[in-house]
């Protein structure tokens, strides 16, 4: 019964975080297919790395936070 209450917990946690992060960095551009072109190596590109790789970690959070909510309303 705890253990369902710290998993509630730290799954809004997570759907919170990942949400913020969303509503900050937008949508993954990844997922959409539509990831701008930079020169390799250059500021740019790690600069588009760097944004992309966030966006797509608050994509994940708010997908796990999500699942765990389903996970401990079911059991």
């Amino acid at each position: 019964m705890m253990a369902d209450l710290w998993l509630q917990a730290l799954s809004l946690g997570m759907m919170f975080q990942g949400g913020l992060i969303l509503w900050v960095g937008g949508f993954p551009l990844s997922l959409r297919g539509r990831l701008p072109r930079a020169e390799k190596g250059s500021l740019e590109a790690f600069g588009i790395f760097w944004l992309e790789q966030y966006r797509v970690i608050g994509f994940c959070l708010t997908l796990m936070g999500a699942g765990l909510v389903v996970l401990s309303l079911a059991g």
